[in-house]
């Protein structure tokens, strides 16, 4: 077997003996996460909302990313490189559900933020009203910055056969550096920020308590509840930075040499990597129950 077969069967084998049980695993997981969130005791916290939001965009990233490819790279099948609406509403719900779950990630980071400080103003903004009212806004604004996929992205014939992408050209430079902007780059950027800034109040409330002083400790320290969000939220944070940044440099890699003279066996490597680091992003989005 040569060089380039080798990899190619590396990449068949990658989504058929990772990709398989990351689907069900995520599955499972994220549907676990909806049925945590909903619970009585954990739906009046806004926090759940962002928690709650960001499985349900976590679903459709499997669905639409991650069992797509398996169907597409493990066993040939994909409807997206030969129906054009089909590939238009597979890449708007797919990219816009990445960038939604990231970004409910980072609102879901803010809220932790909030409730931390010792800033009362800044404790009052953690509320339901203002999380259901984020959710909805950020939904919509993300919705329509990527409204243009259902006009632009088109089937291209390449060597390897139909592929369903960004026009080519100008507007494929633009779509690779806007989603890079909105996924790849600055919610990983926000989170560390604002997970430091998070990481920072809490360390504060310990210090900040006056161990004789029982009625100042009750008022000062956080909910246990909130502190357990706290930690599982910046666990979480960690991987989402750890799992996605590998994609924002693979995105500016391709930008920037997609018109370099390349070897077939160039080519067939860096196809390896890309499925690779696409692999480590649709892990993001399957194991938050787990962590």
């Amino acid at each position: 077997m040569s060089s380039i077969s080798l990899i190619k069967y590396a990449v068949t084998a990658l989504y058929q003996y990772y990709g398989i049980p990351l689907l069900v695993f995520g599955c499972i997981g994220n549907v676990f996460n909806l049925s945590i969130f909903v619970r009585s005791q954990l739906k009046k916290n806004p926090c759940s909302t962002y928690f709650f939001c960001s499985s349900i965009a976590n679903l459709n990233v499997i669905f639409f990313g991650l069992l797509s490819r398996i169907l597409s790279d493990g066993f040939g099948i994909d409807p997206s490189s030969y129906n054009l609406e089909y590939c238009r509403f597979r890449y708007f719900i797919l990219h816009s559900s990445m960038v939604l779950s990231s970004w409910f990630t980072i609102l879901a980071t803010v809220d932790r933020y909030c409730v931390s400080s010792k800033s009362a103003r800044r404790r009052q903004l953690s509320s339901l009203k203002t999380s259901r009212f984020l959710v909805c806004s950020t939904t919509a604004i993300v919705f329509i910055l990527y409204s243009h996929v259902w006009g632009l992205f088109t089937i291209e014939q390449l060597k390897t056969g139909p592929s369903c992408y960004a026009d080519a050209g100008f507007y494929r430079v633009f779509y690779d550096f806007f989603y890079f902007a909105t996924f790849s780059f600055t919610p990983p950027v926000m989170m560390m920020i604002v997970g430091l800034g998070t990481f920072y109040n809490v360390h504060q409330s310990h210090t900040r308590v006056n161990p004789t002083d029982t009625n100042a400790r009750k008022l000062d320290q956080l909910k246990k509840r909130d502190r357990q969000l706290i930690k599982m939220l910046l666990v979480q944070v960690t991987f989402t930075i750890s799992l996605t940044l590998p994609l924002a440099i693979q995105k500016l890699y391709s930008t920037f040499t997609q018109n370099f003279v390349k070897s077939t066996y160039q080519q067939a490597v860096e196809t390896l990597v890309t499925q690779v680091v696409r692999l480590l992003a649709f892990t993001n989005n399957s194991i938050s129950f787990y962590l």
